[in-house]
């Protein structure tokens, strides 16, 4: 099977099970919040805390936030239709989101994936967007410096997905460029759109359960064993 000569991988809810991990956490979040403001339904707390994140978390890209700073705006954001969670309160949930990153682990078939690409001799990447004390923590728990050749973090590399600088980058890391390279994500805009816009040969979207279609040039897929296929479509 061909496969492109390099691949960049996004981290969360690609090769990191963010979304699993996070499902967890938000069971003992949740109950905290409940405790203090019991009028919160778990539901509706949970679609709150998904939705609009991306907006917030882009003030933590462009360096206006620290992220202890995005994580106690985003929770008073969340909170708002119940009221305001007391500081005690605040403390204890930035304390429950600390003990979530310390609960990294991969998604289903990353191991193999990344174990077929080495062994195919593919140049592999990851690009992926957050402060570098967080994202290195993944990385050092996933062991995923020993699993590719090279490490993105955009506080390091100086620009965050989608900028085009970001993707550059990451091609100088693994000494590719676009015309070879694949990027593999999860998310529509920021992997897909972002890497395209970048001039990438193309971008295979871990979509999950979502049935947009992807623009020309990328590949929908619904989890990361169906990755390879869809690599050697776009070699």
């Amino acid at each position: 099977m061909a496969l492109p000569p390099a691949v960049v991988f996004d981290l969360d809810d690609t090769l990191h099970d963010a979304t699993g991990v996070e499902a967890e956490m938000l069971v003992g979040l949740v109950a905290a919040i409940q405790e203090e403001l019991p009028g919160a339904e778990a539901e509706a707390f949970r679609t709150r805390f998904r939705d609009g994140r991306d907006d917030l978390y882009g003030r933590v890209l462009t360096g206006e936030w620290d992220i202890a700073t995005y994580r106690r705006e985003h929770l008073l954001l969340t909170c708002e239709p119940w009221g305001q969670p007391s500081e005690e309160l605040l403390v204890r949930c930035m304390r429950l989101r600390d003990e979530q990153l310390d609960s990294a682990r991969f998604v289903e078939d990353a191991v193999e994936l990344l174990r077929v690409l080495r062994e195919a001799g593919v140049r592999t990447a990851l690009l992926t967007n957050g402060p570098s004390s967080m994202q290195r923590r993944k990385v050092e728990l996933l062991g995923l410096e020993s699993q590719l050749d090279a490490i993105g973090i955009s506080e390091e590399l100086g620009a965050a997905k989608p900028d085009p600088a970001a993707f550059a980058a990451a091609l100088e890391l693994i000494d590719a460029v676009p015309g070879e390279t694949v990027m593999v994500g999860d998310h529509l805009d920021w992997d897909v759109r972002g890497a395209l816009a970048a001039g990438m040969r193309g971008a295979v979207w871990v979509a999950g359960d979502d049935e947009r279609e992807p623009p020309r040039g990328a590949l929908r897929v619904r989890r990361l064993g169906e990755v390879p296929a869809a690599l050697a479509a776009l070699a």
